[in-house]
């Protein structure tokens, strides 16, 4: 599979984005800037300072509406700009809890004088990688506005958190648990909140975080602006928290089912035996280097990256029982070249912006097909080519024909040639269509009841265990 060199990529990229201006005009409507959606100078300062040249889609619908102070349902999915669709309009209004610095002011004045108060505004986010990506924006922001953010995640300290929130701060940050930990503790007081932000709202649902939301919302101000921001606004994801908006404007971008142009699919039908040795086979073959391996579990993660630095591929485990510091770390080895290879759960397939990724291998076909959308998502952003590949068993062929249902499109069948896929590998119609229907969540459920019997009544390969040398 050929790849591109980056300046290719590039060239591609400013191709797109000069396509982009060209249909707007030819459309008969001139490009949308970021001085036309009525933002302040000071923010629009701001937006000079990080680079941003003309506002997403999800941008220029959202700003206005927040601007106005509606609430907000909005779907976008990640990669479309949507932290900054939330944070420029509404820190551009946002009262300051802690005084704005005065010309030769020190900041431990300002700071006592809002000592314990705050947060004006909470945006609640699922994991910490969204939180420490949104923070970085803000404060970037706040280089211009003045504003004071502190952000709270689980997996570190509490004493510092505590000091943080206790000098007081116009914005908070915070993942859920954390955040009702902190309530609990008394050190977290959400009355003054103006603003609510709920950020991958379909994600916190799904990881169970409900009750937690729910507590959080109840310690808000009634009287508040509250933006909803979703890869979906179906009933069935996040039905349960839409009624904490109130008349709400809706910003619909780009529905769940829309997978980048720029993405090009493909399926390796293989054994369940032969799929470790033909993951290994694929990363040399097209080179490991910028790859993000997915799979199902916390353990399968980290037996997976063990097995591929045997085989001399370099990588970090990315999953939910590793400490923030060493997620942190491997996201930052993989982005300065120090890893080839990412491999991570679905913790890592939502929100979190690496750039460059050449491609993603989905050694596990994803339970939920909408994982698949974002697992893929990966790769190909910002105009940039990339590709995917699934690894699909007999157990799970079923699962992943749910998936091209979902897309109305079907992957390509992978060139394996040089690759054993071992006896036993599902067979791939090339020219199959994508069912008409995916099945319900309950179907989906039962299928793989099925499949884990079946498995359950296979005879079990074991993989020979790794022992250590001999002393001499």
């Amino acid at each position: 599979m050929t790849q591109k060199n980056p300046d290719a990529r590039l060239e591609d990229a400013a191709m797109a984005a000069a396509d982009t201006d060209a249909a707007a005009d030819a459309a008969g409507r001139p490009s949308t800037s970021f001085a036309d959606l009525g933002l302040s100078e000071t923010v629009l300062a701001a937006v000079s300072d990080m680079g941003y040249e003309a506002p997403t889609p999800v941008q220029a619908a959202a700003i206005p509406e927040v601007l106005a102070g509606r609430d907000l349902l909005a779907a976008a999915q990640t990669g479309t700009g949507k932290t900054a669709a939330f944070l420029l309009p509404t820190m551009d209004r946002l009262p300051h809890v802690v005084p704005p610095a005065k010309k030769g002011e020190r900041g431990r004045r300002r700071r006592n004088a809002a000592r314990g108060r705050g947060p004006s505004m909470l945006i609640v986010t699922p994991t910490r990688e969204l939180a420490q990506q949104i923070d970085d924006v803000c404060r970037a922001v706040a280089a211009r506005t003045g504003h004071v953010a502190v952000t709270v995640v689980g997996g570190v300290g509490y004493v510092p958190q505590k000091q943080a929130l206790a000098r007081g701060c116009d914005i908070l940050v915070a993942t859920p648990g954390r955040l009702v930990d902190l309530m609990e503790q008394g050190s977290a007081n959400l009355d003054e909140v103006s603003v609510l932000v709920l950020d991958e709202a379909d994600r916190m649902l799904d990881m169970g975080f409900l009750p937690q939301v729910r507590r959080i919302v109840a310690g808000c101000r009634e009287q508040r602006q509250t933006l909803l921001f979703s890869a979906t606004l179906d009933e069935g994801r996040v039905g349960a928290i839409t009624d904490l908006v109130r008349d709400p404007a809706r910003v619909e971008i780009a529905p769940v089912t829309s997978t980048a142009d720029t993405v090009e699919q493909y399926v390796l039908p293989v054994s369940r035996d032969a799929k470790n040795v033909a993951l290994t086979a694929v990363l040399k073959k097209e080179g490991p280097e910028r790859a993000i391996v997915f799979v199902r579990t916390k353990r399968r993660a980290d037996t997976c990256a063990r097995r591929l630095s045997r085989a001399g591929i370099t990588c970090g485990a990315i999953h939910g029982d590793r400490s923030q510091a060493q997620r942190e770390r491997a996201l930052r080895d993989f982005r300065e070249g120090r890893v080839q290879v990412l491999v991570a759960t679905d913790v890592l397939a939502r929100g979190i912006d690496i750039t460059d990724v050449r491609y993603v291998v989905n050694f596990d076909v994803p339970e939920e097909p909408t994982d698949y959308i974002h697992r893929i998502g990966r790769t190909g952003r910002a105009g940039e080519e990339g590709w995917s590949l699934t690894f699909v068993t007999e157990d799970d062929v079923a699962e992943f024909f749910d998936i091209e249902a979902l897309m109305g499109k079907t992957a390509d069948l992978y060139d394996a040639d040089g690759i054993d896929t071992g006896d036993g590998a599902p067979a791939v119609d090339p020219d199959r269509v994508p069912a008409a229907h995916a099945p319900s969540k309950k179907e989906r459920k039962r299928r793989r009841q099925r499949a884990n019997k079946a498995r359950e009544r296979a005879p079990r390969t074991r993989e020979p265990r790794e022992r250590a040398p001999r002393a001499r």
